[in-house]
Protein backbone atom coordinates (compact mmCIF):
# COMPACT_ATOMS: atom_id res chain seq x y z
CA UNK A 1 0.00 0.00 0.00
CA UNK A 2 1.40 3.33 -1.05
CA UNK A 3 1.58 6.34 1.19
CA UNK A 4 -1.16 8.18 -0.72
CA UNK A 5 -3.41 5.11 -0.48
CA UNK A 6 -2.97 5.03 3.30
CA UNK A 7 -4.08 8.68 3.55
CA UNK A 8 -7.23 7.83 1.58
CA UNK A 9 -8.07 4.68 3.53
CA UNK A 10 -7.56 6.16 6.99
CA UNK A 11 -10.63 8.49 6.87
CA UNK A 12 -12.71 5.58 5.53
CA UNK A 13 -11.62 3.36 8.40
CA UNK A 14 -12.47 6.09 10.91
CA UNK A 15 -15.87 6.56 9.28
CA UNK A 16 -16.64 2.82 9.51
CA UNK A 17 -15.56 2.77 13.15
CA UNK A 18 -17.83 5.75 13.88
CA UNK A 19 -20.84 4.10 12.22
CA UNK A 20 -20.34 0.90 14.22
CA UNK A 21 -20.45 2.76 17.52
CA UNK A 22 -23.69 2.98 19.55
CA UNK A 23 -25.69 6.23 19.19
CA UNK A 24 -24.45 7.71 22.47
CA UNK A 25 -20.83 7.04 21.54
CA UNK A 26 -21.33 8.45 18.03
CA UNK A 27 -22.73 11.65 19.50
CA UNK A 28 -19.75 11.99 21.84
CA UNK A 29 -17.18 11.22 19.11
CA UNK A 30 -18.99 13.55 16.72
CA UNK A 31 -18.19 16.50 18.97
CA UNK A 32 -14.51 16.04 18.15
CA UNK A 33 -15.12 16.67 14.45
CA UNK A 34 -17.66 19.51 14.72
CA UNK A 35 -15.88 22.87 14.82
CA UNK A 36 -16.96 24.98 17.78
CA UNK A 37 -18.35 28.43 17.09
CA UNK A 38 -15.68 31.08 17.46
CA UNK A 39 -15.96 33.46 20.40
CA UNK A 40 -15.59 37.14 19.43
CA UNK A 41 -12.04 38.35 20.12
CA UNK A 42 -11.69 41.89 18.84
CA UNK A 43 -8.64 43.60 20.43
CA UNK A 44 -10.43 46.95 20.19
CA UNK A 45 -13.71 45.74 21.75
CA UNK A 46 -14.78 45.77 25.38
CA UNK A 47 -15.96 42.56 27.06
CA UNK A 48 -17.38 43.67 30.42
CA UNK A 49 -19.28 41.32 32.67
CA UNK A 50 -23.07 41.83 32.51
CA UNK A 51 -26.14 40.42 34.23
CA UNK A 52 -26.75 38.19 31.22
CA UNK A 53 -23.52 36.27 31.75
CA UNK A 54 -23.28 33.24 33.97
CA UNK A 55 -24.99 33.01 36.39
CA UNK A 56 -21.95 30.94 37.41
CA UNK A 57 -18.46 31.65 36.10
CA UNK A 58 -14.85 30.73 36.79
CA UNK A 59 -12.91 33.39 38.69
CA UNK A 60 -9.63 32.97 36.83
CA UNK A 61 -7.51 35.83 38.19
CA UNK A 62 -7.65 39.25 39.84
CA UNK A 63 -5.35 42.24 39.31
CA UNK A 64 -4.57 45.38 41.30
CA UNK A 65 -2.04 48.18 41.26
CA UNK A 66 -0.12 49.63 38.35
CA UNK A 67 -0.92 48.05 35.01
CA UNK A 68 -3.76 45.98 36.48
CA UNK A 69 -6.40 46.92 33.92
CA UNK A 70 -4.12 46.40 30.93
CA UNK A 71 -2.96 42.98 32.09
CA UNK A 72 -6.52 41.92 32.85
CA UNK A 73 -7.63 43.00 29.36
CA UNK A 74 -4.76 41.05 27.82
CA UNK A 75 -5.84 37.92 29.67
CA UNK A 76 -9.48 38.34 28.57
CA UNK A 77 -8.40 38.68 24.95
CA UNK A 78 -6.09 35.66 25.18
CA UNK A 79 -8.88 33.52 26.63
CA UNK A 80 -11.07 34.48 23.69
CA UNK A 81 -8.51 34.44 20.86
CA UNK A 82 -6.28 31.50 21.87
CA UNK A 83 -8.54 29.25 23.93
CA UNK A 84 -11.89 30.22 22.30
CA UNK A 85 -13.50 30.73 25.71
CA UNK A 86 -15.97 33.50 26.66
CA UNK A 87 -14.09 35.69 29.12
CA UNK A 88 -15.21 38.91 30.77
CA UNK A 89 -13.66 41.81 32.67
CA UNK A 90 -15.22 43.04 35.91
CA UNK A 91 -14.06 46.19 37.68
CA UNK A 92 -14.35 46.35 41.46
CA UNK A 93 -13.87 49.50 43.55
CA UNK A 94 -13.18 49.45 47.29
CA UNK A 95 -13.54 52.49 49.56
CA UNK A 96 -11.72 52.18 52.90
CA UNK A 97 -12.23 55.78 54.01
CA UNK A 98 -15.51 54.88 55.74
CA UNK A 99 -14.55 52.52 58.54
CA UNK A 100 -18.11 51.97 59.74
CA UNK A 101 -17.67 48.21 59.44
CA UNK A 102 -15.05 48.27 62.20
CA UNK A 103 -16.53 46.46 65.20
CA UNK A 104 -13.34 46.04 67.23
CA UNK A 105 -13.06 47.87 70.56
CA UNK A 106 -9.97 48.89 72.48
CA UNK A 107 -9.41 48.28 76.17
CA UNK A 108 -11.43 51.37 77.17
CA UNK A 109 -14.44 50.50 75.01
CA UNK A 110 -13.71 52.91 72.12
CA UNK A 111 -13.48 51.71 68.50
CA UNK A 112 -9.99 50.76 67.40
CA UNK A 113 -8.57 53.37 65.04
CA UNK A 114 -7.21 52.01 61.78
CA UNK A 115 -5.30 53.65 58.99
CA UNK A 116 -5.15 52.03 55.59
CA UNK A 117 -2.27 52.46 53.18
CA UNK A 118 -4.84 53.31 50.49
CA UNK A 119 -8.26 54.79 51.10
CA UNK A 120 -9.46 53.64 47.68
CA UNK A 121 -8.44 50.73 45.48
CA UNK A 122 -9.55 49.35 42.14
CA UNK A 123 -9.27 45.70 41.25
CA UNK A 124 -10.00 43.93 37.98
CA UNK A 125 -11.30 40.38 37.84
CA UNK A 126 -11.24 38.07 34.82
CA UNK A 127 -14.10 35.59 34.72
CA UNK A 128 -14.56 32.75 32.23
CA UNK A 129 -17.54 30.77 30.99
CA UNK A 130 -21.32 30.85 31.28
CA UNK A 131 -22.71 28.01 33.41
CA UNK A 132 -26.23 27.45 34.75
CA UNK A 133 -25.13 25.82 38.02
CA UNK A 134 -22.08 25.42 40.20
CA UNK A 135 -22.15 21.63 39.77
CA UNK A 136 -22.39 21.79 35.98
CA UNK A 137 -20.08 19.05 34.55
CA UNK A 138 -18.73 21.39 31.86
CA UNK A 139 -17.89 23.97 34.53
CA UNK A 140 -15.97 21.45 36.62
CA UNK A 141 -14.07 20.21 33.56
CA UNK A 142 -13.13 23.71 32.43
CA UNK A 143 -12.09 24.70 35.94
CA UNK A 144 -9.45 21.96 35.93
CA UNK A 145 -8.21 23.17 32.54
CA UNK A 146 -7.96 26.78 33.69
CA UNK A 147 -5.90 25.79 36.73
CA UNK A 148 -3.25 24.21 34.47
CA UNK A 149 -3.18 26.82 31.69
CA UNK A 150 -0.04 28.87 31.03
CA UNK A 151 -1.31 32.05 29.31
CA UNK A 152 1.28 34.48 28.02
CA UNK A 153 -0.54 37.38 29.72
CA UNK A 154 0.48 35.96 33.12
CA UNK A 155 4.04 34.96 32.32
CA UNK A 156 6.56 37.08 34.24
CA UNK A 157 10.25 37.19 33.45
CA UNK A 158 12.73 36.92 36.27
CA UNK A 159 12.84 40.24 38.03
CA UNK A 160 9.76 41.47 36.20
CA UNK A 161 6.55 42.81 37.71
CA UNK A 162 2.99 41.64 37.51
CA UNK A 163 -0.32 43.11 38.68
CA UNK A 164 -1.83 39.71 39.43
CA UNK A 165 -2.96 39.50 43.05
CA UNK A 166 -1.28 37.23 45.61
CA UNK A 167 1.47 36.04 43.26
CA UNK A 168 4.06 36.08 46.03
CA UNK A 169 1.81 34.11 48.37
CA UNK A 170 1.24 31.39 45.78
CA UNK A 171 4.94 31.25 44.94
CA UNK A 172 5.75 30.77 48.63
CA UNK A 173 3.16 27.99 48.93
CA UNK A 174 4.53 26.19 45.88
CA UNK A 175 8.09 26.46 47.23
CA UNK A 176 7.06 24.94 50.57
CA UNK A 177 5.18 22.12 48.86
CA UNK A 178 8.10 21.46 46.53
CA UNK A 179 10.38 20.99 49.56
CA UNK A 180 7.86 18.48 50.89
CA UNK A 181 7.92 16.59 47.62
CA UNK A 182 4.40 17.63 46.57
CA UNK A 183 3.98 18.58 42.92
CA UNK A 184 0.72 20.49 42.45
CA UNK A 185 1.20 20.80 38.68
CA UNK A 186 -0.72 24.03 38.38
CA UNK A 187 -0.31 27.19 36.42
CA UNK A 188 -0.54 30.84 37.42
CA UNK A 189 -4.32 30.43 37.75
CA UNK A 190 -4.09 27.42 40.05
CA UNK A 191 -6.30 29.18 42.62
CA UNK A 192 -9.20 29.62 40.17
CA UNK A 193 -12.64 28.77 41.53
CA UNK A 194 -16.30 28.88 40.52
CA UNK A 195 -18.08 32.05 41.57
CA UNK A 196 -21.53 33.50 41.04
CA UNK A 197 -22.10 36.56 38.91
CA UNK A 198 -21.62 39.50 41.32
CA UNK A 199 -24.05 41.64 39.28
CA UNK A 200 -27.00 39.36 40.08
CA UNK A 201 -28.89 39.88 43.36
CA UNK A 202 -28.29 37.51 46.23
CA UNK A 203 -31.91 36.36 46.05
CA UNK A 204 -31.19 34.83 42.63
CA UNK A 205 -29.00 32.17 44.25
CA UNK A 206 -31.15 31.46 47.32
CA UNK A 207 -32.50 27.89 47.19
CA UNK A 208 -36.18 28.07 46.34
CA UNK A 209 -37.85 25.78 48.84
CA UNK A 210 -41.61 25.40 49.17
CA UNK A 211 -43.29 26.96 52.20
CA UNK A 212 -44.55 25.09 55.20
CA UNK A 213 -48.18 24.81 54.08
CA UNK A 214 -47.34 23.44 50.64
CA UNK A 215 -44.93 20.95 52.22
CA UNK A 216 -47.77 19.70 54.45
CA UNK A 217 -50.08 19.41 51.45
CA UNK A 218 -47.59 16.99 49.90
CA UNK A 219 -46.82 15.14 53.12
CA UNK A 220 -47.49 11.41 52.89
CA UNK A 221 -47.63 11.36 49.08
CA UNK A 222 -45.96 8.18 47.86
CA UNK A 223 -44.50 9.68 44.68
CA UNK A 224 -44.19 13.32 45.69
CA UNK A 225 -42.26 15.65 43.42
CA UNK A 226 -40.50 16.92 46.55
CA UNK A 227 -38.72 13.55 46.60
CA UNK A 228 -37.52 13.86 43.01
CA UNK A 229 -33.72 13.44 43.20
CA UNK A 230 -32.96 15.47 40.07
CA UNK A 231 -32.93 19.21 39.56
CA UNK A 232 -35.24 19.23 36.53
CA UNK A 233 -38.36 17.35 35.44
CA UNK A 234 -40.98 17.57 32.66
CA UNK A 235 -44.47 18.77 33.60
CA UNK A 236 -46.96 16.84 31.47
CA UNK A 237 -50.36 17.45 33.10
CA UNK A 238 -51.85 20.33 35.09
CA UNK A 239 -55.11 20.35 37.03
CA UNK A 240 -56.33 23.68 38.37
CA UNK A 241 -58.79 24.28 41.18
CA UNK A 242 -60.23 27.11 43.20
CA UNK A 243 -58.05 28.82 45.78
CA UNK A 244 -59.23 27.84 49.25
CA UNK A 245 -57.96 28.00 52.81
CA UNK A 246 -57.37 24.46 54.03
CA UNK A 247 -58.12 23.38 57.56
CA UNK A 248 -56.41 20.05 57.04
CA UNK A 249 -53.67 20.57 54.48
CA UNK A 250 -52.48 16.97 54.46
CA UNK A 251 -55.66 15.61 52.92
CA UNK A 252 -54.94 17.12 49.50
CA UNK A 253 -51.90 14.94 49.12
CA UNK A 254 -53.43 11.82 50.69
CA UNK A 255 -54.24 8.78 48.53
CA UNK A 256 -57.73 8.64 47.07
CA UNK A 257 -59.08 5.89 49.35
CA UNK A 258 -57.88 7.50 52.57
CA UNK A 259 -59.16 10.98 51.72
CA UNK A 260 -61.49 12.25 54.44
CA UNK A 261 -63.34 14.67 52.15
CA UNK A 262 -66.55 13.20 50.70
CA UNK A 263 -66.30 12.31 47.01
CA UNK A 264 -69.58 13.95 46.14
CA UNK A 265 -68.50 17.32 47.56
CA UNK A 266 -67.97 19.95 44.87
CA UNK A 267 -64.35 20.86 45.46
CA UNK A 268 -62.31 21.65 42.34
CA UNK A 269 -59.00 21.62 44.22
CA UNK A 270 -59.64 18.17 45.68
CA UNK A 271 -60.71 16.90 42.25
CA UNK A 272 -57.50 18.30 40.77
CA UNK A 273 -55.44 16.50 43.41
CA UNK A 274 -57.32 13.27 42.76
CA UNK A 275 -56.71 13.45 39.01
CA UNK A 276 -53.01 14.10 39.58
CA UNK A 277 -52.78 11.14 41.95
CA UNK A 278 -54.61 8.75 39.62
CA UNK A 279 -52.53 9.82 36.64
CA UNK A 280 -49.29 9.40 38.58
CA UNK A 281 -50.25 5.89 39.65
CA UNK A 282 -51.24 4.98 36.08
CA UNK A 283 -47.99 6.31 34.62
CA UNK A 284 -45.98 4.46 37.26
CA UNK A 285 -47.85 1.24 36.43
CA UNK A 286 -46.68 1.62 32.81
CA UNK A 287 -43.03 2.18 33.72
CA UNK A 288 -42.85 5.99 33.64
CA UNK A 289 -41.03 7.80 36.48
CA UNK A 290 -43.97 10.02 37.42
CA UNK A 291 -44.36 12.46 40.32
CA UNK A 292 -47.30 14.46 41.63
CA UNK A 293 -47.29 17.86 43.30
CA UNK A 294 -50.08 19.80 45.03
CA UNK A 295 -50.15 23.54 45.54
CA UNK A 296 -52.69 26.06 46.84
CA UNK A 297 -54.24 26.57 43.41
CA UNK A 298 -53.40 23.48 41.36
CA UNK A 299 -51.97 20.00 41.17
CA UNK A 300 -49.70 18.74 38.43
CA UNK A 301 -47.86 15.63 37.27
CA UNK A 302 -44.30 15.43 36.00
CA UNK A 303 -42.16 12.71 34.44
CA UNK A 304 -38.45 12.12 34.86
CA UNK A 305 -35.59 13.29 37.03
CA UNK A 306 -32.69 15.10 35.36
CA UNK A 307 -29.59 16.93 36.53
CA UNK A 308 -29.36 18.93 33.31
CA UNK A 309 -32.21 20.88 31.74
CA UNK A 310 -30.77 21.61 28.31
CA UNK A 311 -27.58 20.92 26.42
CA UNK A 312 -25.65 23.51 24.43
CA UNK A 313 -24.70 22.64 20.84
CA UNK A 314 -21.36 23.74 19.33
CA UNK A 315 -23.17 26.54 17.48
CA UNK A 316 -24.53 27.91 20.77
CA UNK A 317 -28.13 26.68 20.40
CA UNK A 318 -29.81 25.15 23.45
CA UNK A 319 -31.82 21.96 22.99
CA UNK A 320 -33.45 19.47 25.32
CA UNK A 321 -31.66 16.28 26.23
CA UNK A 322 -32.70 13.13 24.30
CA UNK A 323 -34.46 11.67 27.35
CA UNK A 324 -36.50 14.86 27.85
CA UNK A 325 -37.29 15.08 24.14
CA UNK A 326 -38.69 11.55 24.23
CA UNK A 327 -41.11 12.57 27.00
CA UNK A 328 -42.14 15.72 25.15
CA UNK A 329 -42.77 13.87 21.88
CA UNK A 330 -44.77 11.17 23.65
CA UNK A 331 -47.15 13.44 25.57
CA UNK A 332 -47.22 16.71 23.61
CA UNK A 333 -50.15 17.55 21.34
CA UNK A 334 -47.70 18.98 18.80
CA UNK A 335 -46.54 15.49 17.75
CA UNK A 336 -48.50 12.89 15.83
CA UNK A 337 -47.99 10.17 18.42
CA UNK A 338 -50.74 7.90 19.84
CA UNK A 339 -53.58 9.82 21.48
CA UNK A 340 -53.37 7.40 24.40
CA UNK A 341 -49.60 7.21 25.06
CA UNK A 342 -49.88 4.40 27.60
CA UNK A 343 -51.69 2.05 25.22
CA UNK A 344 -49.64 3.05 22.19
CA UNK A 345 -52.63 2.69 19.86
CA UNK A 346 -55.49 4.81 18.60
CA UNK A 347 -59.06 4.80 19.85
CA UNK A 348 -62.00 2.60 18.93
CA UNK A 349 -65.10 4.40 17.53
CA UNK A 350 -66.97 4.51 20.84
CA UNK A 351 -63.95 5.73 22.77
CA UNK A 352 -63.13 8.23 20.03
CA UNK A 353 -66.52 9.95 20.46
CA UNK A 354 -65.89 10.28 24.17
CA UNK A 355 -62.38 11.55 23.55
CA UNK A 356 -63.70 14.12 21.08
CA UNK A 357 -66.10 15.38 23.74
CA UNK A 358 -63.29 15.61 26.27
CA UNK A 359 -61.10 17.44 23.74
CA UNK A 360 -63.88 19.94 23.09
CA UNK A 361 -64.17 20.52 26.82
CA UNK A 362 -60.38 20.93 26.97
CA UNK A 363 -60.48 23.45 24.12
CA UNK A 364 -63.14 25.49 25.87
CA UNK A 365 -61.11 25.44 29.07
CA UNK A 366 -57.98 26.55 27.26
CA UNK A 367 -59.88 29.30 25.47
CA UNK A 368 -60.99 30.71 28.80
CA UNK A 369 -57.55 30.37 30.41
CA UNK A 370 -54.98 30.82 27.66
CA UNK A 371 -55.74 30.47 23.96
CA UNK A 372 -57.60 28.11 21.62
CA UNK A 373 -55.91 24.91 20.50
CA UNK A 374 -54.57 25.35 16.98
CA UNK A 375 -55.74 23.05 14.21
CA UNK A 376 -53.55 20.03 13.60
CA UNK A 377 -52.70 19.38 17.23
CA UNK A 378 -53.23 15.96 18.69
CA UNK A 379 -54.10 16.25 22.42
CA UNK A 380 -53.15 13.25 24.52
CA UNK A 381 -55.11 11.57 27.28
CA UNK A 382 -55.14 8.53 29.58
CA UNK A 383 -58.05 6.24 30.34
CA UNK A 384 -58.53 5.32 33.99
CA UNK A 385 -60.47 2.06 34.33
CA UNK A 386 -62.69 1.17 37.25
CA UNK A 387 -60.88 -2.17 37.45
CA UNK A 388 -57.32 -1.95 36.13
CA UNK A 389 -56.95 -5.72 35.94
CA UNK A 390 -60.05 -6.31 33.81
CA UNK A 391 -59.93 -3.01 31.89
CA UNK A 392 -63.64 -2.92 31.37
CA UNK A 393 -65.56 0.27 32.02
CA UNK A 394 -63.65 3.55 31.83
CA UNK A 395 -64.00 5.58 35.00
CA UNK A 396 -62.58 8.83 33.59
CA UNK A 397 -60.41 10.38 30.88
CA UNK A 398 -57.49 12.48 32.12
CA UNK A 399 -55.96 14.90 29.56
CA UNK A 400 -52.31 15.83 29.28
CA UNK A 401 -51.11 19.40 28.79
CA UNK A 402 -50.97 20.54 25.20
CA UNK A 403 -47.35 21.61 25.63
CA UNK A 404 -45.25 19.81 28.28
CA UNK A 405 -42.58 22.03 29.78
CA UNK A 406 -39.28 21.60 31.60
CA UNK A 407 -39.37 22.90 35.17
CA UNK A 408 -37.10 22.92 38.19
CA UNK A 409 -38.17 20.28 40.66
CA UNK A 410 -39.37 22.03 43.86
CA UNK A 411 -37.48 21.16 47.02
CA UNK A 412 -38.26 21.30 50.68
CA UNK A 413 -36.90 24.44 52.29
CA UNK A 414 -33.72 23.77 54.22
CA UNK A 415 -34.46 26.59 56.64
CA UNK A 416 -37.89 25.13 57.40
CA UNK A 417 -36.21 22.08 58.90
CA UNK A 418 -34.78 24.27 61.68
CA UNK A 419 -38.11 25.88 62.57
CA UNK A 420 -39.53 24.47 65.78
Amino acid sequence: MTRSTRFVCLPLILLVELICQPPAARAQIGKWFVPAARVPADPHAEYPLTENNGPWLIMAATFSGDGAEQQARSLVLEFRRVYNLPAYLHKMAFDFSDDSSNQSLEGYGAPVRRRYRREEEEQFAVLVGDFPAIDDPDAQHLLERVKKMQPKALQVEEGGKTAQSLVQVRAFQDAVLARLGVDRRRGPMGQAFLARNPLLPREYFVPKGVDKLVAKMNQGVKHSLLDCPGKYTVQVATFRGRTILLTNATEIGAPTRSRKRAKDQDDALAAAAENAHLLTEELRAHGWEAYEFHDRTESFVTIGSFDQGVRVLPDGRQVTTPAMQRIVETFSAAYNTPADPLSGIGNDPITQRIVDQREQELNRTLQSQQAPVMAGLNPKHVKIFKDRRRKGDVERFIPFDVYPKIIEAPKRSISAAYVR
